[in-house]
């Protein structure tokens, strides 16, 4: 791969004259929508050209045909053929949680900003007090697809588990308790609570009842749960401790643990429109993970909200809001199974993983390093109005720590500035980052990567192996590749093996050109169980992926297997899939398909990530709920 800002110099020097400043939309038909790959090819037919400043060589063809495919028109993706096969036979029926719980992080973020919307001066301390206090919040399950083994999407386990109970009580005691010390009580309840005017306590406490019940219940409470709330303080209604009873109580109710739907009254073909209270939860945990702030809030009080024009104009906020940036990244975390990313450096002092990784000195964050880099890549196709085909496409390191960028070969980025680009090694956008190709150990797995992209990257799912695959493992040669040693245990003809490995093996082959710790090679070190190279032979790529079934083209390496996958829609396919599952904590059914189809559709034709995410809050299955 070349470089884009040495392209750009050469550019400037030998092609402006004819093609004008910007190639955008200016080149000749061989170069619109092609790849840098096509472009170099072509330029070397006919470069070095006589009005050139300067004779072009290799090197200078591959650096112009990358500063041009990153500035030209990209290519339309290949049309897919609409019809029953785009989506997948789902279940029948509405299986909508008739109660669903916050999830660990929504229930943290929930009580976060319910103490700072008590006492905004001290919202800061008082949201570090509360990760302090929910730490042993129980974490989320993974909920499985019917049929997968790996893939699904977390959720809080909906069976009341009594951990679940207590942990809650407690985290809503203490924060009580941090709401009502003497340094706070005044700014939570007003000068109402230290006076010496007691006629006034009363209406003191229903007033603070109100309000921190307005948050954590996200609507405002009727007169009647006010006063039942009121009366658990008796005859001292602003002494401290009757003030963190009556928080406790208010803090550990249902309404605080579960999204709370019960609707509007008319229900039409088994749906209900939901309240603007409902309404108003449902964005603020879409987009932030969290209950509404004030604005969403206010418009939720007045009805305002359920007006089309106003629910649009707040879709666009919360969309564009900061507060989005984190919900994302922990999306893609889940869609992409990152978790399953093995720690880099668990066998440091082994002799031949030693002898692989060189000077290389993975640590204990390397994992989570890489794993971020990730969310650093979505992050920054959110806020720069980047899709979902660009963002699989992008070859720019998006690496903040040291250890993730000596990988790529390129200086630490700030976050702010333009990416750096990866110059060498043929990196080839997503399939090519290091949480994707990393094993934590001195071998390569071309099966799981190949899994992985099938199962995780396109929804294609795969019988389960058979028990005696279980035990099966693929050791590193000291004679032989990684690839032709799991082709010898996986691809012997007439076994049981073949079918699913040709689906799998393929797709890991591509990237074998990079190395257990993602980095590029041409040839693969083997070695002895000293740790001492026994051979260096070279790296095959080459296989047929079948993206699809029907397509028996033969990829050369990552980047045509990329092109294929772009090709064929079938990541924005999966992408609508899992963002539909995160967003409603549920496996999609058939009465699911249209929002999901209408999704895919935006996504295959270049929607912005930004306008994917408002395009499913705009659905009318967000506004509504099936009973």
């Amino acid at each position: 791969m070349g470089s884009v800002t040495k392209g750009a110099t050469l550019y400037g020097a030998n092609c402006v004259g004819c093609h004008g400043a910007d190639p955008a939309g200016r080149l000749s038909g061989v170069d619109k929508g092609s790849t840098a790959a096509a472009l170099t090819a072509a330029y070397a037919k006919v470069s070095p050209m006589a009005r050139f400043q300067t004779s072009f060589t290799a090197i200078d063809n591959t650096d112009l045909a990358a500063y041009i495919a990153s500035r030209v028109t990209p290519a339309a993706p290949t049309p897919v053929a609409p019809g029953p096969t785009a989506l997948p036979p789902l279940a029948a029926g509405s299986a909508e949680l008739p109660l669903r719980r916050l999830t660990r992080a929504q229930f943290i973020n929930s009580m976060q900003d319910i103490a700072r919307q008590a006492i905004p001066a001290q919202g800061a301390a008082l949201a570090g007090a509360v990760a302090t206090l929910a730490a042993g919040y129980p974490a989320d399950s993974m909920i499985n697809v019917a049929g997968e083994r790996h893939g699904g999407f977390y959720r809080l386990d909906q069976s009341l588990q009594q951990s679940h109970v207590d942990t809650a009580y407690e985290v809503a005691g203490k924060l009580a308790a941090e709401l009502t010390t003497p340094s706070r009580i005044g700014a939570l309840m007003g000068a109402c609570a230290t006076d010496t005017n007691t006629a006034n306590d009363d209406t003191c406490l229903r007033d603070t009842i109100r309000k921190v019940g307005r948050a954590a219940w996200r609507r405002p409470l009727t007169d009647a749960e006010v006063t039942f709330h009121r009366n658990l303080a008796g005859s001292t209604p602003v002494a401290a401790l009757a003030v963190s009873d009556v928080l406790t109580l208010l803090l550990s109710a249902p309404q605080v643990m579960y999204l709370v739907e019960h609707g509007q009254p008319t229900v039409t073909a088994g749906r209900a429109s939901l309240t603007a209270h409902e309404v108003a939860a449902r964005l603020s945990f879409h987009f932030w993970q969290t209950i509404p702030d004030a604005e969403l809030a206010q418009l939720a009080d007045s009805g305002q909200l359920l007006a089309p024009a106003t629910y649009q104009a707040q879709v666009a906020r919360l969309a564009a809001d900061a507060r989005t940036e984190p919900v994302l990244r922990e999306f893609f975390t889940q869609w992409f199974r990152l978790h399953e990313l093995e720690p880099l450096d668990s066998r440091l002092g082994d002799p031949v993983f030693d002898a692989f990784r060189g000077s290389f000195a993975p640590t204990r964050d390397s994992r989570l390093n890489a794993m971020g880099e990730i969310g650093e890549l979505a992050g920054y196709h959110l806020r720069t109005g980047g899709s979902l085909r660009s963002m699989f496409s992008d070859r720019r390191s998006f690496a903040r720590t040291a250890d993730i960028a000596a990988l790529y070969g390129v200086p630490v980025w700030d976050g702010s500035s333009t990416p750096p680009d990866v110059t060498t090694g043929g990196r080839t956008g997503l399939l090519t980052r290091v949480a994707f190709l990393a094993t934590g150990s001195a071998n390569t797995r071309p099966i799981m990567k190949g899994y992985r992209v099938r199962n995780a990257l396109l929804c294609q799912q795969l019988p389960p192996p058979p028990a005696e695959a279980m035990s099966a493992t693929v050791e590193l040669s000291g004679t032989m590749t990684t690839r032709e040693v799991v082709e010898a245990v996986t691809q012997k003809a007439g076994t049981s093996c073949v079918g699913c490995h040709a689906q799998m093996n393929p797709l890991g082959f591509v990237t074998e050109n990079f190395d257990a710790l993602g980095r590029p090679r041409a040839q693969q070190r083997l070695f002895n169980a000293q740790g001492q190279v026994t051979g260096m032979p070279a790296i095959r790529t080459d296989g047929i992926p079948r993206i699809t079934p029907a397509d028996t083209r033969t990829a050369a390496d990552s980047l045509q297997t990329s092109q294929f996958i772009q090709e064929s829609g079938e990541f924005e396919r999966c992408f609508s899939q899992h963002y539909f599952r995160y967003t409603f904590g549920r496996n999609e059914t058939e009465g699911d398909r249209a929002a999901i189809t209408d999704l895919m559709a935006a996504a295959r034709t270049g929607a912005s990530i930004r306008d994917l995410l408002a395009r499913l809050a705009l659905r009318p299955e967000f506004q509504s709920k099936a009973f």
